[in-house]
């Protein structure tokens, strides 16, 4: 009975530390992915004279120009998939397009099947390949509250707790960060600067 109590205790003292491992693994994965797509964009941006999908004309092969209904407000990102899509060859798999955190999203097994509700990631409206502060793309579990003091007139946060309070942001040059909730606002408001 002793060591059955002893061993109960040990679990309840070791459980924690393995979910916020377990936790860490997920955004590691998330962020691998976020790269990969990164790395997508700015090969097609390359083979485009620097210009990433949502920049070039639909009949010269790209997706510009985003439609407005799919901005989020401040309107520096868009659920928009058509970069995605327009990058597919650069992409790889669509599993690229899915953190494993989302777990009610079952992704699509084709290019063809990527739709807004399957794909965990959004777009950025007006990325500029030369200003590495330009996000690229992100988590897409981001909300926005009306904030006067904002330069973008909103504030945005992450809506669930998908990555402990923080999520991941890929930026023009390519690098993933990992950005806590309190930090995301300053992350946006920076890449909004010309």
């Amino acid at each position: 009975m002793v060591a059955t109590l002893i061993i109960a205790i040990l679990i309840s003292l070791l459980m924690p530390a393995i979910m916020k491992a377990k936790s860490k693994g997920f955004q590691t994965f998330c962020s691998n992915n976020l790269k990969g797509v990164g790395l997508g964009l700015i090969s097609y941006a390359e083979s485009n004279d620097g210009r990433f999908p949502q920049q070039v004309p639909a009949p010269q092969g790209g997706c510009a120009p985003i439609p407005a209904n799919t901005f989020q407000p401040g309107g520096l990102i868009a659920r928009d998939i058509r970069p995605f899509i327009i990058a597919s060859n650069n992409l790889g798999s669509t599993k690229i397009l899915i953190c494993p955190r989302d777990r009610d999203l079952r992704g699509p097994s084709s290019f063809a099947q990527v739709r807004g509700t399957n794909v965990s990631y959004f777009t950025a409206v007006r990325p500029r390949r030369n200003n590495h502060n330009t996000i690229l793309s992100g988590d897409n579990n981001i909300a926005w509250l009306p904030s006067g003091g904002s330069p973008i007139g909103y504030r945005p946060f992450w809506s669930t707790n998908r990555h402990d309070d923080s999520g991941n942001l890929v930026f023009s040059d390519g690098r993933v960060e990992g950005v806590h909730s309190n930090k995301l606002g300053q992350v946006f408001y920076r890449a909004a600067q010309p």
